[in-house]
């Protein structure tokens, strides 16, 4: 008897525990259309080209939890080559590193798919690589380099590795199972009223999780009277009393809600009949709750410190600044190695500050090389390193090292004047002559550079200040204190809802809750706007505060909207967006989006991304985006002009001086040729 109860005690025990630590699961009351499902994803969505005599190209994909080998757990890659490819060319697939099966590439094999079944090691929770390698000899080669264009193959976008059954999700798993969309959609959802601490967390997650996402497009943000059937994955986001149809039943469903300054995070499975969803709530009791909080799931270290399926916080990370002195680290790399079969670096992103001619950038570069790159019996290469910035080489000579020198350092200065137009820092390295030029008699596998994720970056120092004058660099406003303010529509409805949406789309960064504040058109008031940088989506003459300030916009003329003194077609234009100082502080930015209809992305990406110099952008009928770049140019001239003609001598002031040197020249002699008398 006591063992029976001893048993029983058991599997309560082992029950209970499960309990806790699974997922909630929720009954729908909407049906659904697509479940979520991780089982197959593709590893590319477009043509991978592998050119050349050697090249690879590796793809990462994220369990969420330890499987087993099973026979329908595989890669399978489709592949199309040169006709021109002989033996030995071969196409050879490592999974983390080891090398599990090779293909033989001839004339007759230019398109084939191979599959390489996953072990128990593969299907292991985290990250895994799968590196798809090339070897391409080309029919007539001999002693030459093989890198024609007549070797080359393609990966093909019907690639896909196929990983297996659902697995219970945790915070811990945030964000991967919801940014997968290469064949599953994410939808946030939010109240159909939301007050404007709810939108702003719903906006701010949806432009979080749109760039983590594979596949942008299959993220969008929704209200929930949009919702009608369930279709990939979802993550609702607003008060707990604010929602009122079928997402108000799935929270009453919920075992636990956030109480007094608490945000839920809760993942969940949404099941209908046989088929389910993945869900996240984002949940507060009073929205006010969301600021500062929402941010432990929009900054990479704090997201990788949640945990379980149900997780109430009320605190707010204490964000670290930048200083001036960046490391590479910082910009998302890591230690890495350039070779003669891998001689270009990824890019590396970081957002610049407002930068003047006058600016100081600086990068110190830490690498070190193998013995043969730098020896000096290496006569038949001259391997060189070179550091793109912003589309900017920089040559770093490679030296001869001292006896006791391991590490190298070169410092590069940065011309401020390459990054004055860009929004981000773009840093890349290449090597050059690290592959062997002789293949019949060297090898090129001792050649290498490895560049430290130590080397670092000195922008200049922070001034406070932010582009107002022309869309250069839209991130400088969000860097500054006390951050943007978004002046928004009064109506909660789907177009309105979709002009925001496109808004935070073509942001350049993901901006935290405490550089943000959104409020309605009908609230704002000159103090909201008086020490902050502004963004106003919707049509300012909508707004009394804007429109008493209507003699001072950009765009207007006799206090109407002009459009054609910048060269516009106003009959044909569909929306517009300029640029200039705050009328309330003439230190900050206004950026005004104006349209009564949809704001077009092309548009908002010609402002957050200029290849130009420009204060006004339209977007006209035909979809074609213009700016006033060249009246920009033209005051820019004539302002080097005026600066000229300032601080050149008028020619009188010349000729006056000519006579007085005369005179003085006079008087002098005069008085020498008296002195000589005496």
């Amino acid at each position: 008897m006591k063992k029976i109860t001893l048993y029983l005690l058991t599997v309560f025990l082992i029950f209970s525990t499960f309990s806790v630590q699974a997922a909630t699961e929720l009954r729908s009351s909407l049906p659904i259309d697509s479940a979520s499902d991780v089982g197959e994803r593709l590893l590319t969505t477009g043509d991978d080209v592998l050119p050349g005599e050697t090249s690879s190209r590796t793809y990462t994909y994220t369990m969420l939890g330890d499987e087993k080998a099973a026979s329908s757990k595989y890669v399978s890659v489709d592949w199309a080559h040169s006709e021109l490819l002989i033996p030995p060319s071969a196409l050879t697939i490592d999974i983390d590193g080891e090398p599990l099966k090779s293909v033989a590439l001839s004339k007759e094999s230019s398109q084939g798919n191979v599959r390489v079944p996953l072990q128990d090691e593969h299907l292991t929770k985290g990250t895994h690589e799968v590196t798809v390698r090339f070897t391409g000899v080309i029919e007539g080669r001999m002693c030459d380099t093989g890198n024609t264009s007549g070797s080359w193959l393609t990966v093909l976008p019907s690639s896909f590795l196929s990983i297996g059954s659902k697995v219970e999700l945790t915070l811990n798993d945030y964000p991967n199972p919801f940014i997968q969309t290469t064949n599953q959609k994410l939808t946030i959802v939010l109240p159909d009223s939301p007050d404007t601490m709810s939108l702003e967390a719903g906006l701010l997650l949806f432009r979080q999780l749109q760039g983590d996402a594979a596949n942008p497009n299959n993220v969008s943000l929704q209200y929930e009277g949009q919702l009608k059937t369930l279709d990939g994955r979802y993550v609702f986001v607003g008060q707990t009393d604010s929602f009122t149809g079928p997402v108000q039943t799935l929270i009453e469903e919920l075992e636990t809600l956030p109480e007094g300054e608490d945000v839920l995070f809760e993942q969940a499975r949404i099941v209908s009949d046989d088929t389910a969803v993945d869900a996240m709530f984002v949940l507060a009791e009073d929205a006010a709750s969301f600021e500062g909080t929402v941010d432990h799931l929009l900054i990479t270290t704090q997201r990788q410190q949640l945990n379980g399926s149900q997780l109430a916080l009320s605190s707010a990370p204490s964000v670290q600044k930048s200083g001036d002195t960046i490391d590479l680290r910082t910009l998302g790399a890591s230690d890495f190695m350039l070779s003669g079969t891998q001689a270009v670096s990824q890019n590396y992103f970081y957002p610049l500050p407002v930068i003047d001619r006058q600016s100081t950038v600086e990068m110190e570069v830490r690498f070190k090389t193998s013995a043969y790159v730098t020896s000096e019996q290496n006569n038949d290469v001259s391997p060189e390193l070179i550091a793109w910035v912003n589309g900017t080489p920089h040559s770093i000579p490679l030296s001869p090292l001292e006896d006791d020198q391991e590490w190298q350092q070169y410092t590069i200065q940065i011309d401020a004047s390459t990054l004055q137009k860009d929004t981000f820092l773009d840093v890349s390295f290449e090597a050059n002559g690290l592959r062997s030029e002789a293949p019949c008699n060297e090898s090129d596998l001792d050649r290498w550079i490895f560049i430290s994720s130590d080397s670092q970056l000195t922008l200049p120092k922070g001034s406070g200040e932010a582009n107002n004058k022309v869309f250069s660099n839209m991130a400088s406003l969000f860097s500054t204190d006390p951050g943007v303010v978004f002046v928004i529509p009064d109506e909660s409805n789907a177009q309105t809802l979709q002009n925001m949406v496109g808004v935070m789309s073509g942001l350049p960064v993901t901006p935290l809750t405490q550089q943000v504040e959104f409020i309605r058109a009908k609230d704002v008031t000159e103090e909201t706007v008086s020490n902050r940088s502004i963004i106003y989506i919707g049509d300012p003459e909508q707004s009394p505060l804007f429109n008493e300030q209507k003699e001072s916009w950009l765009v207007t003329k006799d206090n109407q909207v002009d459009l054609s003194q910048y060269g516009f077609v106003p009959e044909t234009s569909s929306e517009y967006a300029w640029i200039q100082p705050s009328p309330w502080n003439e230190d900050k930015a206004m950026i005004v989006v104006s349209t009564n209809d949809t704001i077009d992305s092309t548009l908002i990406q010609t402002l957050a991304f200029p290849s130009e110099t420009f204060s006004v952008a339209v977007k006209n009928q035909n979809g074609a985006v213009f700016t006033n770049s060249a009246s920009i140019q033209s005051e820019q001239a004539e302002g080097d002009v005026t600066s000229n003609e300032s601080t050149s001598m008028n020619p009188t002031w010349y000729f006056v001086g000519f006579i007085a040197l005369i005179a003085l020249i006079v008087a002098i002699l005069f008085y020498l040729r008296r002195n000589k008398k005496k």
